[in-house]
């Protein structure tokens, strides 16, 4: 299995541990974006020292959006091996930053991608609108939705051959709505699966901090609802992140 979105070092677990469990059950590779300049260089740094960590790097919407920092990202991006730019994009739920604002940075973000030729992870909270109208524009882009919560609308106005969606431990506790509606219709070969460590912790595990070992969990669940074996969202779901990633 592939974890595409843990962030490891906002975790307080020891990172031998998190990393010797995630191997016992069953995991091969793990993504770690950053959400500001400052722990994209520790992604890199972790990615540098283990093995089965990957690094992304990014400007996240509740952080910082200083522009004049985009030199320091590229210079990430062309220095160090970067799987990924993010987690980017837009959130108009809690954060402060002005709209404007995020959707420029998220925009030059998205350019620098096209420059380099590098996939690109969003985070869209409730900005279904502008995310629509900019994602169009970026048709050529290998992007992924990560935890995907959007409804079919969304869904219809941003899928191709480009577009990937992402489920997370929440998953583990809805029973109906627009994720497990997403779940349904998303074909398996636009899913790919995450923890988001440390948070969104699947529901026999509340309580606890979240961590890699757990995403079996995520993927039993996506099985469920589509009627088919966990096994195969593994597979699946697991070359998914292999071709996007170019792991």
């Amino acid at each position: 299995m592939i974890d595409t979105h843990a962030h490891l070092f906002l975790s307080k677990l020891p990172i031998l541990d998190i990393l010797k469990h995630a191997k016992l059950a069953g995991l091969s590779h793990i993504v770690i974006p950053g959400t500001n300049l400052e722990n994209s260089r520790e992604a890199i740094r972790l990615a540098k020292k283990y093995d089965m960590l990957y690094a992304a790097a990014g400007t996240y919407p509740g952080q910082v959006q200083d522009k004049n920092r985009l030199d320091e990202l590229e210079h990430l991006i062309t220095t160090e091996a970067i799987v990924a730019i993010g987690e980017i994009g837009l959130d108009y739920f809690r954060v402060t930053s002005p709209k404007a604002t995020q959707i420029a940075m998220f925009r030059a973000q998205l350019d620098l991608a096209r420059k380099h030729t590098l996939p690109v992870i969003i985070h869209n909270r409730h900005s279904e609108e502008d995310m629509m109208d900019i994602i169009k524009d970026y048709p050529d882009i290998k992007k992924v939705f990560h935890c995907f919560g959007s409804n079919q609308s969304f869904i219809d106005a941003t899928q191709g051959e480009n577009t990937y969606y992402s489920f997370t431990g929440n998953i583990t506790y809805a029973k109906k709505g627009k994720t497990v509606n997403a779940v349904k219709h998303i074909p398996l070969e636009k899913i790919m699966i995450e923890t988001d460590t440390p948070y969104l912790t699947p529901g026999i595990h509340k309580g606890t901090e979240n961590q890699p070992a757990y995403l079996g969990l995520i993927a039993k669940r996506i099985a469920e609802i589509k009627g088919i074996s966990q096994e195969t969202v593994i597979e699946q779901s697991t070359k998914n992140a292999k071709i996007f990633f170019n792991l």
